[in-house]
């Protein structure tokens, strides 16, 4: 899991950069919308889903352990 994880936190870090990016040179109502309806929720989604992958490997390495 630390693998999917690191992938999924690198390709978020990387478009909010391109974002961040672009945000400079598109600043009108489309890309206001964008950020509000995409990039936004994306962004929390992402943590959510990064806290959820943490939280199933402490489940996965006490299973382990358990059944060693």
């Amino acid at each position: 899991m630390p693998t999917a994880r690191a992938q999924l936190m690198k390709a978020t870090r990387k478009l909010m950069l391109r974002w961040t990016d672009a945000s400079e040179h598109w600043n009108d109502p489309v890309s206001n919308s964008i950020e509000r309806a995409h990039i936004e929720p994306l962004d929390a989604a992402v943590r959510s889903a990064v806290g959820a992958m943490e939280s199933m490997g402490e489940l996965i390495e006490r299973a382990r352990a358990d059944c060693s």
